[in-house]
């Protein structure tokens, strides 16, 4: 059995060595390849920093969202309305009677008084005749002016009183006015067809020194 034993540990030392030289070499070829690659990089790294950057992707603006309504059941129909049957019976109204009224009597007819007559009146008017004198001491004096008098006259057309209502400025010729009128006729005053009595009637006499 030692023999064998030993055999084997020859062996087995012989098998390491061969495994410690195979691994050195992949070890060795690992680091050539990896030295390769690592000058590949460096070259394309180079290679790529010449190149101009590829144009940046399109920017996807974001979708709107749709909202998906869904079907919302109809609501149910209401149910159609039905009118109550109701009875009308129509109220009667009571019959109102007016009292009849007692015929208006017709008015009795007015009297109307029949307008009197027209009156007709005149005036009394003196009859033309002489002028008073002039006094001769007004006309030296040179007196003159208008002499209003106040005469009564009746029915028959006589003068029954004279008065100086307004006088001329002299006193002789106011006398010599009313001296003159009271000798003088009238035609009396007539209402009607009737001769009156008439006072207060005016008259009025100039007295000029031309006519003297």
């Amino acid at each position: 059995m030692y023999v064998s034993t030993h055999r084997s540990a020859k062996g087995t030392k012989a098998f390491g060595g061969v495994a410690v030289v195979a691994l050195t070499v992949g070890l060795a070829g690992l680091f050539t390849t990896m030295n390769m690659n690592i000058e590949r990089t460096k070259q394309n790294t180079t290679e790529l920093v010449i190149l101009s950057p590829p144009p940046p992707p399109p920017i996807e603006e974001p979708k709107p969202k749709v909202e998906v309504v869904k079907d919302t059941p109809a609501p149910p129909e209401p149910p159609p309305l039905i009118a109550p049957e109701i009875d009308f019976v129509p109220e009667e109204l009571p019959v109102i009677t007016a009292p009849v009224a007692d015929p208006i009597p017709a008015p009795e007819p007015i009297q109307v008084a029949p307008s009197p007559a027209p009156v007709s009146r005149t005036r009394p008017r003196l009859i033309a005749g002489d002028k008073p004198e002039y006094p001769s001491a007004a006309r030296r004096a040179g007196e003159q002016g208008r002499t209003h008098l106040k005469v009564c006259v009746n029915a028959g057309g006589r003068v029954t009183s004279v008065s100086v209502a307004g006088s001329s400025g002299s006193s002789r010729l106011d006398d010599a006015a009313a001296k003159w009128l009271r000798g003088e006729r009238f035609t009396p005053a007539n209402t009607n067809g009737q001769a009156q009595d008439v006072c207060g009637y005016d008259v009025f006499y100039e007295w000029t020194l031309r006519d003297a």
